[in-house]
């Protein structure tokens, strides 16, 4: 399968959970605006989240997977079955101890991830209330990983995929049915969590044992492999930390804001994220195999080929991305979340920081192109000092900018530490000797930057026009907004034709029927 097809099978459905985020998140912001409540269950969620990205997102798959297939292939699936269940028994104990902790120690952990806001005051009581009901979605979410893990490697991959839309749903329904039940929004968001976590694992389990694997509880002495598991899964949580930690970061100096800036930091980031979820997570899935395979069979020339049209790839779709989201920031950020208790005083405040966060973007997926070819190098050192540097400058940039802009400054921090990163890797890459960002990609990425700008620029002419109309109305605003997107994304697209930017395209179809020869051959 090609990168281009593999980038939009994988995307798909990280595209659908992307969305449906933004809908829990739009009636979320008209229902709880940026006050008290809002801050207080982004808090926790944010901190559940983090947990569940240091070890049951990727670094789960990585230790997991592989072990698993092997034995399926070597040793069959009574091997692989018991495989599972032991994992299963000793994950169970390990997520229950960590939610003992959770339950008991809440108080003391969120005195430490926001200490900003007052243990002495309501909203830090209803962090810690909000928090404990949530943490039962962490235990949840590891469970999930190893049953998607299962799945996944029995080539299941669209249940697991459209599993996570559970949680959504869940909170947008619990939203509108037990509104009246709790005494915010809040708690029936934090309770909707919990349950969306047990009804997910529930329906990958049922799964499991539809596809013939009866995973259950087996305390029989540890097999070799789940030892070798549980070791391969501390060490990337200890290097999955090091992303995470620029998050940690943000949300602890937000803490020592006024009450809204953690909920305009969460709401503008998730846009954000729609772009970056989908191809980062496309591309660390479909980039990855094509690049190892060429360095496998040495064939540095097609490797080089290969990053270097997936970085026009990802330039293709985040520069026009940065630059809409740049231009129109404040009538994006009201469609999506004005209305109800987000007024146009909150649109106006949050919309300079998710310009903040889009002037990240291209960097953010350039970072996810240099890094996963240093992995296809089996090169993991590089891109973790890389991120080691980004946290440094992160803490710089928020020192700079923090005092005057606010939640804004931080932003921009973020997006700031990110091009540091990109510049660090690009540098290695050259000290690599094997591969280089080529002339031929550099102009390319040139022409794909200018044609941006020239859309900017119509979007920029457009506006004095809409002005008006963004501020007459939702319905008028959102119909304005979105002929503007159009006109603006089809003089991107004439541009393109002119400067010939999507030519790659042609090019890199050629590029990838060679690849799948080469893994043909590789196979025989």
């Amino acid at each position: 399968m090609s990168l281009i097809k593999s980038v939009f099978t994988v995307g798909g459905w990280t595209l659908a959970y992307r969305i449906s985020s933004l809908i829990r998140d739009s009636v979320q912001s008209r229902l709880l605006g940026a006050g008290m409540y809002a801050d207080v269950f982004s808090l926790a969620f944010k901190f559940a989240n983090i947990l569940r990205k240091l070890f049951a997102e990727g670094s789960f798959n990585a230790s997991f997977l592989p072990i698993f297939a092997n034995v399926l292939k070597e040793k069959g699936h009574i091997e692989a079955q018991k495989l599972a269940s032991q994992v299963l028994t000793w994950l169970v104990f390990a997520v229950s101890f960590l939610m003992v902790i959770c339950l008991i120690c809440y108080r003391q952990i969120m005195q430490g991830f926001a200490p900003g806001v007052d243990v002495a005051s309501d909203k830090f009581e209803h962090l810690v209330q909000i928090g404990r009901i949530c943490s039962p979605y962490i235990a949840a979410s590891f469970l999930a990983a190893l049953f998607a893990g299962i799945l996944n490697t029995l080539n299941k991959f669209a249940l697991p995929a459209a599993a996570q839309l559970t949680l959504n749903f869940c909170v947008i329904i619990a939203i509108f049915l037990g509104a009246f039940w709790f005494p915010s929004v809040a708690y029936t968001m934090a309770w909707a969590t919990f349950f969306g976590g047990v009804i997910q694992v529930v329906i990958l389990w049922s799964n499991v044992r539809y596809c013939g694997f009866k995973v259950w509880f087996d305390v029989s002495p540890m097999m070799n492999e789940v030892k070798s598991f549980f070791k391969k899964l501390v060490s990337g949580a200890i290097g999955a930390g090091v992303w995470q930690l620029n998050v940690v970061i943000d949300l602890i100096v937000l803490s020592f804001l006024p009450t809204g800036s953690i909920s305009y930091f969460y709401y503008t980031d998730h846009v954000n994220q729609l772009p970056i979820g989908i191809l980062g997570i496309a591309f660390s899935t479909a980039l990855l195999p094509p690049i190892t395979r060429a360095i496998a069979a040495k064939n540095n020339e097609m490797a080089q080929k290969q990053m270097n049209f997936g970085l026009l790839f990802a330039f293709i779709f985040t520069l026009p991305s940065a630059i809409m989201l740049i231009s129109l920031s404040e009538p994006i950020t009201g469609a999506l979340y004005g209305g109800g208790n987000f007024g146009p005083e909150q649109v106006a405040i949050a919309a300079p920081t998710l310009a903040a966060f889009a002037i990240g973007l291209p960097a953010y997926m350039a970072t996810k192109v240099f890094s996963t070819t240093f992995f296809a190098h089996k090169n993991t050192r590089t891109p973790l000092i890389g991120g080691i540097i980004s946290i440094i400058t992160n803490l710089l940039f928020i020192g700079v900018f923090m005092p005057t802009l606010k939640h804004t400054g931080i932003a921009l921090a973020t997006s700031l530490s990110s091009w540091c990163n990109v510049v660090y890797l690009l540098f290695c890459l050259r000290k690599l000797g094997t591969m280089n960002v080529d002339m031929g990609t550099a102009k390319e990425c040139g022409r794909q930057f200018i044609a941006s700008v020239i859309m900017m620029m119509a979007i920029i002419g457009m506006n004095v026009f809409a002005e008006y109309h963004y501020h007459n109305g939702a319905l008028e605003r959102n119909i304005t907004l979105l002929i503007v997107i159009s006109v603006g994304l089809l003089v991107f697209y004439v541009i393109g034709r002119i400067f010939g930017i999507f030519k790659f395209f042609g090019v890199f179809e050629t590029i990838d029927k060679k690849d799948e020869k080469l893994s043909q051959e590789k196979v025989l």
